[in-house]
């Protein structure tokens, strides 16, 4: 049974390791929280024993993460400190800590403890793993806009492609447009198959195989659904048969990006409610003011709480647009997230389907839009670092760690 200890003070991982071992334990070492977190992920244990007092972080810090995150919150934590104040314990205890030690402690003690934290973490962890398997969480973030040319089909496509860069995990690419949508260019590639494909199909016929047919894997690593390479009748697409496509894709993929229509048809207004986040793309101009506000009246309308919704204002142009400030006031709406202007490398990406999010990664649009992924993903993910981290989710946290100090 692994057990993960952490503390700076090495000499307790040297008094317990051999006991440990004797008593079944393979005891797992960090000397700092964040290692401790890291190792959560990569070592698994059945217990953590975590002192209080960290170099960079403190073990209440270490509780509350861990009991924030769906994957790993079952796991039973034992505080040790060399405090003997009330306060401290009663603050463990009451972040989620299961058992507390003050030093120094008797290691026959510790091992019976032990013991009692790991058989009660196996039953949390087997009831957990039930309601998860039930109750999977996938997000769906639509790109929107009323307004074409603001860069909906740019911003999906490489947000999709940060989000998978980023957690490793079956990340989707919905592209519904029924003018013929841009996903499949952007990514220089020619769909054998797309949504139009199977239109037609009996909705009782239209199972998951259908959906694994329809998502298919770039060289990238993403999967995408194709739209139609001509443009096709406004009801091509039935409700029954999106509702049922969604629920299909949801069931298959950890993130799913749509370039979303720029309307308010019902497949679309189907789509924008199943979604976790509502990315409204916009410009700073007039033309493009107009349309946000009468989509966010729109929104309102239809019941979509704010927190739904997030601004992305794209600088499209190098001269004087309208300013941030101005537009938040205008709109009575934050906006959230700020992309720079970039043409020459956003059309550079377009015209040869190769996303700069993957071809160059330090430009500082793709910077914005990898915080963006990171930013919109759930804490599932963000409380702790993953297993092996990628080389994106090693940027972000580099870039995140440097805002603070």
């Amino acid at each position: 049974m692994r057990v993960l200890l952490i503390d700076d003070e090495s000499m307790y991982y040297k008094m317990m390791v051999k006991d440990l071992e004797k008593s079944g334990y393979q005891l797992e070492y960090a000397r700092t929280g964040n290692e401790g977190l890291a190792a959560v992920t990569s070592k698994s244990p059945e217990v953590v024993i975590v002192d209080l007092q960290l170099p960079d972080m403190t073990g209440f810090e270490i509780i509350e993460r861990l009991r924030a995150t769906a994957d790993f919150g079952h796991i039973p934590i034992l505080v040790i400190t060399g405090r003997h104040e009330i306060d401290n314990k009663l603050k463990a205890f009451s972040l989620g800590a299961d058992d507390y030690l003050v030093k120094p402690f008797n290691l026959e003690e510790l091992i019976a403890r032990l013991g009692n934290l790991a058989r009660r973490g196996n039953a949390i962890k087997y009831v957990r793993k039930l309601e998860a398997d039930q109750d999977k969480k996938t997000t769906l973030i639509s790109v929107h806009s009323l307004r074409g040319g603001v860069g909906c089909s740019t911003l999906a496509v490489n947000l999709g492609l940060a989000l998978n860069q980023l957690w490793s995990r079956r990340t989707l690419i919905i592209d519904p447009v029924i003018t013929a949508g841009q996903v499949a260019m952007m990514l220089n590639t020619s769909p054998r198959v797309t949504l139009e494909s199977y239109a037609n199909l009996p909705i009782a016929d239209l199972d998951s195989n259908v959906a694994d047919d329809l998502a298919i894997l770039h060289k990238s690593g993403i999967y995408y659904a194709a739209a139609s390479k001509l443009p096709i009748a406004m009801d091509t697409y039935s409700n029954e048969f999106w509702s049922k496509l969604l629920e299909k894709f949801i069931g298959q993929n950890e993130f799913i990006v749509a370039d979303a229509p720029h309307d308010f048809s019902d497949n679309a207004i189907q789509l924008l409610n199943a979604s976790t986040h509502i990315l409204l793309l916009m410009a700073p101009e007039l033309s493009s003011l107009r349309a946000a506000s009468n989509a966010l009246n729109i929104y309102d309308k239809l019941g979509f709480p704010e927190t739904k919704v997030k601004i992305v204002l794209n600088m499209i142009s190098n001269h004087s647009g309208i300013k941030q400030a101005q537009l938040e006031k205008a709109l009575g709406f934050p906006i959230s997230f700020t992309l720079p202007y970039d043409p020459e490398e956003v059309i550079r990406a377009i015209n040869f389907g190769e996303p700069f999010i993957l071809s160059n990664p330090e430009l500082p649009i793709s910077v914005k839009i990898e915080d963006m992924a990171y930013a919109l993903s759930d804490k599932t993910y963000t409380n702790l670092p993953p297993a092996i981290p990628s080389a994106t989710w090693k940027r972000v946290t580099n870039r995140l760690a440097a805002k603070k100090k």
